[in-house]
């Protein structure tokens, strides 16, 4: 059986599961599902066509579903999609889908969301995803799986953000970042953010063998030792130097599935230097 505190205002309509938890002052659109165990704080808004799965976490001032920032959008039914166990603390805001950009935003499980987080419409957010606070990623923005998105980091629409990535704080980012990769820089307008080698960190405390370690790290090497145009075609060579390897498969895909997406490169002053302490 859900609570539901007197002065919430939950619409007919609204689904609520069991043990359920809605706090003073919130307030539920008549076509929102909200899984069982999930708890909602005071002075939550989550509207639209909005599914939160179960054991989630929403603290106050969030707002959930509200209508794309989006010129065209017109008030379609659009939709957005939490996964389980989600945490999203004060003030975070995630935008519903367009009609253009798949109808659908999408997040997935376990993620952590910081104060004064912003996604926006149509992004699409793997699982065990963590933005820190007042990080902001405009529309169409894809996040995979486990990656690290610093404070006040800011994402242009369409950009990806590859499996156990890590952005740095306050990295302004225009290019995708590849999977397993350290992005730094964008805090002045002078200096482009740049790929600074692998998160090794993050891979070793999410167990990554040693053998899939020193594959990634030839990987690397390889990839960004040409030509910037022929990182495509070299990134082909790689998946059959390590075919069977799932983690390069992965770093392979990405690139080769979307080759006309300019990537996050690495500072040729720091290139050399980064290489021998990969």
């Amino acid at each position: 059986m859900a609570s539901i505190h007197p002065s919430a205002h939950v619409e007919d309509g609204a689904t609520i599961g069991d043990g359920v938890e809605i706090g003073p002052f919130s307030v539920i659109g008549p076509d929102v599902t909200i899984g069982a165990g999930t708890r909602i704080h005071s002075h939550v808004v989550i509207t639209g066509h909005t599914t939160l799965g179960p054991s989630c976490d929403v603290y106050p001032f969030t707002t959930l579903g509200e209508p794309p920032q989006d010129i065209k959008y017109r008030g379609e039914p659009t939709r957005l999609e939490v996964g389980a166990g989600t945490l999203i603390r004060e003030h975070v805001t995630i935008h519903r889908g367009t009609p253009h950009g798949g109808n659908i935003t999408r997040v997935g499980s376990n993620c952590f969301f910081m104060v004064n987080a912003h996604i926006a419409h149509d992004c699409v957010i793997g699982d065990n995803v963590i933005i820190i606070n007042q990080a902001m990623l405009a529309g169409h923005c894809e996040i995979g799986d486990y990656a690290i998105i610093g404070a006040v980091c800011a994402l242009q629409q369409f950009t990806r953000v590859g499996k156990h990535a890590f952005l740095a704080a306050q990295t302004g980012l225009a290019t995708d970042v590849i999977p397993f990769g350290i992005a730094k820089g964008g805090r002045h307008a002078s200096r482009h953010p740049s790929l600074h080698g692998l998160n090794l960190v993050g891979l070793r405390r999410r167990g990554f063998t040693r053998d899939e370690i020193l594959a990634l790290r030839e990987s690397y090497r390889i990839l960004f030792s040409g030509p910037n145009h022929e990182i495509a075609d070299r990134a082909r060579r790689v998946g059959e130097k390590f075919a069977g390897i799932g983690p390069v498969g992965e770093l392979v895909s990405f690139i080769t599935e979307r080759p006309e997406r300019n990537l996050c490169l690495p500072d040729p002053e720091n290139a050399k230097i980064e290489a021998e302490g990969l």
